[in-house]
């Protein structure tokens, strides 16, 4: 034991050791009776005892660590290092999670490090019980996720006093005897466009799914739905919870300030995504002549009808039937598959490329490569949360590299 020193016990005949951090010694008075150790931590007082000198010792090492490091909450279990990295106190107001990232941080807990750590004490989580945590998951991407997860969890034990070692999260997902996923390709030549074009319905095919939405059972107003996604960047939580107060008629402005996430069943209106207010603008008519402003002109006279005979009490622009917001779900189910299948982007597995996500590609390589606007432009629009997002997805620094090349070698 390092930096040991004796004194004369209070009570009683005999010596006891002073050790370093406050811990205390008390050798055995008898023969059979058993070492003790006293010491202070976190305001209570707390001791141990063990047979042996050399045993005492080893039990505290531990102890030595966490006064040393003032992590008195290295004694709890696992699972109050969990409930710690849940708890939305831990964070500043202005720095917590959105309902959608709590729930899903919830749920890598509870399935991925709540078997492995639960009853583990926080000073006995190794290395190989985070590398258990992230090998669990089923595959390369998902064990990204969770190792995200985990490293965030280090980072909040290692402030909140239950880790001391940032070694933790130094692991990755393993496959084992698991399938390799195959090798990420970039672009490294000319690519005007790093969106895979096959992510990008065309004209025709946006066409077609505009007519399958149109003999759905809300008609024209899904088939509207549609084309406002595809010209105006709007994602699909914030389509859900337009109101005809958001767009100012005339301009063709659509101020954006909200959105509708379904979590758990449960559906919220917040801030959109990112936490970002912004507008955007949709134009007169699309590429295949859809008069989008005129139709969406006449679809917010019906809202505010609808608003006045108390069946849109929120103003939507698109309600679902009760005259509610959408469950993303509902309308997954019983609008888009059935039109997806319709227009044939689903064949009778349901495997397609596009998703209703790919609309935003549309507005996006739209308003870069026919309206001609600046990235920084779109970006804004769009809703990225930077310039670089837009750059690097849709034109990239590499758009030029061949006329370039051929100009320099005339």
């Amino acid at each position: 034991m390092a930096d040991v020193e004796t004194r004369a016990a209070t009570r009683g005949d005999g010596e006891v050791i002073e050790l370093d951090l406050g811990i205390t010694v008390y050798p055995p008075r008898d023969e059979g009776s058993r070492w003790r150790a006293v010491w202070h931590e976190d305001g209570e007082r707390q001791q141990c005892e063990s047979v042996s000198a050399e045993k005492l010792a080893a039990r505290l090492e531990k102890v030595r660590r966490r006064l040393a490091t003032g992590a008195s909450n290295m004694a709890r279990p696992g699972a109050d290092l969990i409930a710690w990295y849940l708890n939305p106190d831990r964070l500043p107001v202005e720095g917590r999670w959105s309902r959608r990232q709590a729930d899903s941080q919830r749920r890598l807990c509870q399935r991925f490090a709540e078997p492995v750590i639960n009853v583990v004490t926080c000073q006995d989580i190794t290395v190989s019980h985070t590398q258990r945590i992230v090998n669990a998951a089923p595959t390369a991407s998902e064990g990204n996720r969770v190792h995200r997860m985990l490293s965030a969890m280090v980072s909040a034990g290692l402030k909140g006093g239950y880790l001391v070692n940032p070694t933790l999260a130094e692991v990755h997902w393993q496959a084992g005897d698991r399938p390799l996923p195959a090798p990420k390709v970039t672009v490294a030549g000319e690519s005007a466009l790093l969106v895979d074009p096959c992510e990008i319905p065309s004209t025709s095919d946006l066409v077609s799914l505009g007519r399958a939405l149109a003999a759905g059972s809300h008609g024209e107003r899904d088939e509207l739905m549609a084309c406002l996604a595809a010209y105006s960047g709007l994602r699909w939580g914030e389509l859900a919870a337009l109101t005809i107060g958001q767009i100012a008629e005339g301009t063709r402005v659509i101020t954006v300030d909200r959105k509708v996430v379904e979590i758990s069943g449960q559906i919220y209106r917040e801030a959109p995504k990112n936490r970002k207010y912004r507008r955007t603008i949709y134009p007169r008519r699309t590429p295949a002549g859809h008069p989008l402003a005129e139709r969406l002109a006449a679809r917010i006279g019906e809202a505010r009808a609808e608003q006045e005979a108390g069946a849109n009490p929120l103003g939507l622009v698109f309600p679902a039937s009760a005259g509610k917001h959408w469950r993303s779900s509902n309308f997954n189910r019983r609008v888009l598959q059935p039109a997806y299948r319709k227009a044939g982007w689903r064949d009778a597995d349901g495997n397609g490329a596009w998703t209703w996500h790919s609309l935003r590609h549309v507005f996006c390589t739209t308003a870069l490569f026919a309206w001609k606007l600046d990235p920084t432009d779109v970006s804004r629009m769009a809703g990225h949360a930077n310039y670089p997002i837009t750059l690097d997805t849709y034109a990239g620094t590499t758009a030029g590299v061949l006329a370039r090349a051929r100009a320099a070698t005339e």
